[in-house]
């Protein structure tokens, strides 16, 4: 795999070149095309090139016999998609009767649910009687509210609106760099371990959804720069059985992963201050 961006292997070639936009501008590579007025169109990421004058087109990285860099490639699409949907869509409405949740919950403290942006409303009949996040995709736009019963018997324990949306996986930012996260199934785990001071901890929802699409459900975290991935799934057979099968897909994606064992029959919504503190100090 090559090393190399499109800008630097121009240079190395002596190419004159001019920045427009997403692309370089230079003189056409046409041998049969005197090209006065360089209208020759190379794509900063991909090296896609095309001139517009006489439709000569190839590929960079293939012209000089290098292998383009996938991962980057890969990146600058979804950033490119994700630029797309930012206009295209607003992401969902706050709902009805929303009013911020005030105290603590399950021994999260107020300004950690405040963080998050846990409310409640008696306006959607569905939510009612729980606490309510709303969830943000890559592009920052509301695409789904989970909601979980007040009490702990309350069944079932979590709704979803609207009722077919798809959770992504959450959250995609950090107000920090971070070179690592830290995976956890449900988003009262990824509530205490950052109640506690994990602040790179992303919920999946689950166990199922991320084992499809792996590779492409990452790409937002490694082009925040993360490089390695902890997985801390319960600890129960469910959740080995999902790291074990999750482990070399996040390996495939390009990231170093390691295991986070988690105690038999526990998870880490029940993690003491204790233990998160000894992984603080570890993933230093």
């Amino acid at each position: 795999m090559s090393n190399k961006t499109v800008a630097e292997l121009l240079l190395a070639h002596n190419i004159p070149f001019n920045n427009s936009g997403k692309d370089y501008v230079t003189k056409c590579f046409n041998p049969e095309h005197t090209d006065s007025n360089p209208s020759f169109r190379i794509d900063r990421v991909t090296g896609v090139a095309h001139c517009f004058s006489c439709g000569f087109k190839f590929n960079l990285f293939k012209y000089y016999g290098e292998s383009s860099n996938n991962a980057s490639v890969r990146v600058a699409k979804i950033k490119e998609k994700l630029r797309i949907l930012s206009v295209d869509t607003n992401g969902l409405q706050p709902l009805e009767g929303a009013r911020p949740f005030n105290g603590t919950h399950r021994n999260i403290s107020s300004q950690t649910l405040k963080e998050f942006g846990a409310f409640k409303t008696d306006k959607v009949t569905e939510l009612e009687d729980r606490i309510i996040f709303p969830i943000l995709d890559v592009r920052n736009k509301i695409t789904a509210y989970v909601g979980r019963h007040l009490e702990s018997d309350g069944h079932p324990r979590y709704k979803t609106h609207p009722t077919n949306c798809v959770l992504s996986m959450y959250p995609t930012h950090f107000k920090e760099k971070h070179y690592c996260i830290i995976l956890v199934e449900g988003i009262f785990d990824l509530l205490n371990l950052w109640d506690k001071g994990l602040h790179n901890v992303v919920c999946t929802f689950g166990t199922s959804t991320i084992l499809n699409n792996t590779a492409e459900k990452l790409l937002p975290y490694k082009a925040a720069g993360i490089s390695k991935i902890y997985v801390m799934y319960d600890g129960d057979m469910a959740g080995r059985e999902a790291t074990e099968k999750l482990k070399p897909l996040i390996e495939e994606a390009g990231f170093e992963v390691e295991v986070i064992t988690v105690e038999e029959g526990s998870d880490p919504g029940e993690a003491t201050q204790e233990i998160v503190n000894e992984i603080v100090e570890y993933i230093k």
